[in-house]
């Protein structure tokens, strides 16, 4: 008799490729951007560089409320959210035409890091597994490690054939695809997901 998979395992593999889009447009996408970046709107890449540093302190800010919230209601809602404001952002992104534009759509970024990194991932599926949580997370982490070989170069292509201002785009595209799996599949607790095999069944490791 063919074994029934734990269904928390199809969110860890959700997460697993949200967290690898993600990851890649917020944060890796822009060292290939930067160049392009600099000879179109001629700042410096000091003034370039300030924006995605700016992304980056909001994140980590962010991360506070972002764990409150995590605590009271779980991702499924924050991560969707995140995923909608992250591709709105990436589409301002690319009409850019001020500092202040500029550092206002980073912030809008940096912001959603909040909601759809590492961190509310890692959250989620700590408090879905009881057995196997170190497996889950190793899979989450192995896969969205690819992030940086993915889109790094993937980035550099977009802006070779599309050029920057179009680039964005795509990505942003891509990041809305995550708003999917993120209402669909991201649960709290195995008590909350329609198609749970059984409390049974995940003690008994099946499909581990």
């Amino acid at each position: 008799m063919r074994r029934r998979v734990y269904p928390g395992w199809r969110m860890v593999w959700a997460l697993a490729v949200t967290e690898t889009v993600s990851c890649g447009v917020l944060y890796y996408a822009f060292a290939a951007f930067l160049p392009a970046m600099q000879r179109s709107l001629a700042y410096s890449r000091t003034t370039l560089a300030g924006a995605f540093s700016l992304s980056v302190l909001v994140t980590g800010a962010g991360a506070i409320p972002a764990g409150v919230w995590l605590d009271r209601h779980g991702a499924r809602a924050l991560m969707t959210a995140g995923s909608l404001l992250a591709a709105g952002s990436v589409l301002l992104w690319a009409q850019v035409d001020s500092i202040l534009a500029l550092y206002l759509t980073f912030a809008g970024m940096g912001l959603a890091g909040a909601a759809v990194l590492y961190e509310p991932a890692y959250v989620t599926v700590n408090a879905y597994f009881d057995t196997g949580r170190q497996n889950a997370l190793l899979a989450l982490t192995m896969v969205a490690g690819l992030a940086s070989t993915i889109f790094m170069p993937a980035s550099s292509l977009l802006i070779i054939h599309l050029g920057w201002r179009h680039a964005p785009a795509v990505l942003a595209i891509a990041e809305g695809a995550t708003i999917v799996p993120h209402f669909l599949l991201v649960r709290r607790q195995p008590v909350t997901c329609r198609d749970i095999a059984s409390t049974a069944s995940a003690h008994r490791g099946l499909a581990w």
